[in-house]
């Protein structure tokens, strides 16, 4: 399709229409919810970079949706009772965890499993 502008005889040509135009949004779409899952910042934390602050938050249980590409994990001032088995799993990039100031009473052998530079 072709318009014209004004009497300069300009001419526009439309370059994407139709399927073409889904061509182009798709992949922004996709990349965009990539680099938002990427980050990993569960609801109510604070996320800086690779670190993720969870405190303060009276949690119970310790957030599914962290990045697997977290660096540090910050848990203070929570309300968590027991470390679960595997209970870290997918976090193998931690090099540092604050879990102080918890009720802590119960911890699985595993649950710092697959956890290398902790």
């Amino acid at each position: 399709m072709e318009y014209r502008c004004g009497s300069s005889g300009f001419n526009v040509i439309r370059l994407l229409s139709g399927s073409a135009v889904a061509l182009v949004i798709a992949p922004t779409v996709f990349l965009t919810m990539l680099s938002s899952a990427e980050r990993g910042c569960p609801k109510g934390c604070r996320c800086e970079g690779k670190m993720v602050y969870c405190e303060s938050q009276k949690l119970q249980e310790i957030p599914s949706s962290i990045s697997a590409g977290c660096l540090g994990l910050s848990l203070r001032y929570n309300s968590l009772q027991k470390l679960k088995y595997n209970q870290f799993k997918g976090l193998n990039q931690l090099t540092w965890l604050y879990l102080d100031h918890n009720h802590i009473s119960n911890i699985d052998e595993n649950a710092f499993n697959g956890i290398r530079r902790l």
